[in-house]
């Protein structure tokens, strides 16, 4: 999942100067470069601006689509685990069946028939405990996530929300200096320095995401911890109706 994260990163932080910057690079009538100059930028203003929010729009496509991967690769993750757990249970329910009819079978007495149901019925609310307590970590677990990637998702909504804005409040100011009057090559140079500040903020804020690449680890450290403490419980507990059936078969 950090994986994908950091793959987000450079798809957008990353791609995201030269979305900004590129439009100031194409061809126009009196330059020898190839180059937007001073000179003819405020006639090209508009073009300029269509193109920056195109390809920040264009961007923002490909981040979501690359959300929806992840999220359906998510769901699958947690899918398939769920269903392999159902299934090691299920194994683990016949094999128990079959070893409860073995020790019904070989009790004789009405004592010893006695012991064995209550090792059974012990075993069972053992059992049922463990997987009460495993599915409430499983389900802990997955909330922490979904809460974690909600909130990194909105983080960045949030960012491109603030380059969006100030990404148009650089094109206001240079449509109003270009019609008041300011020179040019002033209104080109600080337009190119507003992009180039908005998309570093945006860059920075993405980078602090990445950043946290072990946000999930707590949420991992809780999940095994309660596992193992259901696991070690369920062990204690049929280990204890396991010698009073031994005392009870035993004496009887």
């Amino acid at each position: 999942m950090m994986k994908q994260h950091s793959k987000s990163r450079a798809l957008i932080g990353g791609a995201l100067l030269f979305t900004l910057l590129s439009p100031l690079v194409v061809s126009a009538q009196t330059s020898t470069d190839g180059r937007i100059t001073h000179a003819n930028f405020c006639t090209a203003i508009d073009n300029i601006s269509a193109k920056v929010a195109t390809g920040i729009d264009e961007r923002e496509v490909r981040y979501q689509e690359q959300r929806h991967e992840r999220d359906v690769k998510l769901t699958d993750r947690f899918a398939t685990r769920n269903s392999t757990r159902e299934d090691h249970r299920l194994d683990w329910d016949t094999n128990r069946t079959e070893k409860f009819a073995k020790l019904t079978a070989k009790a004789t007495s009405s004592t010893q028939k006695t012991a064995v149901a209550k090792f059974t019925k012990a075993v069972d609310t053992a059992v049922l405990l463990r997987r009460n307590f495993v599915d409430l970590a499983v389900a802990e677990y997955k909330k922490s996530v979904d809460t974690a990637v909600s909130a990194r998702r909105a983080t960045v909504n949030e960012l491109l929300a603030s380059l969006k804005k100030e990404t148009t409040t650089a094109l206001t100011k240079a449509k109003s200096d270009c019609g008041t009057g300011v020179a040019p090559k002033t209104v080109r140079d600080a337009y190119v320095a507003s992009l180039s500040s908005a998309r570093q903020k945006f860059h920075t804020g993405v980078k602090a995401l990445n950043a946290r690449h072990d946000a999930l680890l707590p949420f991992l450290e809780i999940r095994k911890n309660k596992v193992e403490k259901a696991v070690a419980d369920f062990k204690l507990s049929v280990e204890n109706a396991a010698r009073e059936l031994k005392k009870s078969m035993t004496t009887s």
